[in-house]
């Protein structure tokens, strides 16, 4: 078997979601989603390893720890700043690795053939093996050699920014931190969102939440628009709400180069939902199918590609627990009584149920 700690690579096929150590959070979740036959975009993971490299042979990984030493052991708001502006700028000014520049190019000349498009648009996707959200990069619609390799060393300086920094040192995390690096094909989203398989309001369990609007999902995740907001019963999948959102932009990739760019949506878009029913039904199916297979509620980054027909256009883009109810959930239940009369007075508080 091959030793997975040395790959420079590993494409979505090859992961699980016990491979976080390796590529990171996201990535290891993406080949955990492939495994439970859920529909995501092809692609493959620059792993941690990788960026350790990149670190070593380039210097820089040396400059920081001198760096490190001889700034005072109080961490201060300043140290963070210029050990941030000086990570971040020689990281994105390095030169990579030839063997691992080569490596990585190859793996996405292949991508390219498996897609059948020269100079595939990709995203370039952090993916930290500690949970560090919002705190790193994304970078959509990049195509050519050279630009991604730009935007894998600005995906991984990202790593190093202040609030990242910070973050990590007030968690005693460490500074010194390499990331795994996601790039998946673009999907060319004609509509994108969010899914809570619980209501993100009140945790309610019964209820699948979905936030959507026309193009890229960056206007949904960074409040660009006002997004059509779904509330749906998960047993019959039936709407029990549905409040259209204005939606006045939507971001696209501009074709050809490496650039989004936001484009207004006309009045007529606006005023139909940006959602079929039937692809609101898939959707509702999938983020179940998700949630039963982590056995706890799941929040969906997903897209819609235009250049596929229904139900194959339907992609999911990333996965992670959701925060809040899942931790006040894990709460409670340490915090419940165990002994005998408790649990008496539990029943007879809630009712028993017979089966």
């Amino acid at each position: 078997m091959d030793n997975l700690e040395k790959k420079l690579t590993l494409w979505y096929n090859e992961l699980k979601g016990e491979n976080f150590p390796l590529v990171g959070k996201k990535n290891a979740n993406l080949g955990e989603m492939l495994k439970a036959d859920i529909p995501i975009s092809p692609g493959f993971a620059i792993t941690i390893h990788a960026n350790d490299i990149f670190m070593q042979e380039s210097g820089i990984k040396v400059e920081l720890e001198q760096l490190i030493a001889n700034q005072s052991k109080e961490t201060t708001p300043e140290n963070i700043v210029h050990l941030s502006e000086f990570a971040m700028a020689a990281i994105e000014k390095a030169t990579m690795p030839e063997a691992l520049e080569k490596h990585i190019l190859r793996d996405y000349h292949r991508l390219c053939e498996i897609c059948g498009v020269e100079d595939l648009p990709v995203a370039v996707r952090s993916s930290g093996a500690v949970s560090m959200p919002g705190q790193m990069e994304t970078y959509l619609n990049i195509r050519g050699d050279r630009d991604l390799s730009d935007y894998i060393k600005k995906c991984w300086a990202s790593s190093y920014c202040i609030e990242a920094l910070t973050y990590r040192v007030n968690r005693d995390i460490g500074v010194l931190f390499n990331i795994g690096v996601g790039i998946p094909k673009m999907v060319n989203s004609k509509t994108s969102g969010v899914i809570f398989t619980n209501n993100p309001i009140n945790g309610d369990p019964s209820k699948i939440s979905i936030d959507a609007s026309y193009g890229l999902g960056e206007a949904v995740v960074s409040g660009l628009v006002t997004p059509d907001s779904y509330l749906i019963d998960k047993i019959t999948l039936d709407p029990v709400k549905i409040i259209r959102g204005s939606k006045e932009i939507e971001c696209v990739y501009r074709t050809g180069s490496s650039d989004i760019v936001e484009k207004e949506v006309d009045e007529a878009r606006r005023k139909v939902n940006s959602l079929s029913p039937e692809e609101l039904r898939h959707l509702c199916i999938t983020s179940k199918k998700i949630e039963k297979y982590y056995g706890k509620a799941y929040d969906i980054e997903f897209g819609i590609d235009a250049d596929l027909k229904f139900p194959d256009n339907v992609i999911i883009l990333q996965v992670r627990p959701e925060s809040v109810w899942n931790k006040k959930k894990a709460e409670n239940k340490k915090s419940e009584p165990t002994d005998a009369m408790s649990m008496i007075l539990k029943q007879l508080i809630n009712g028993v149920k017979f089966s």
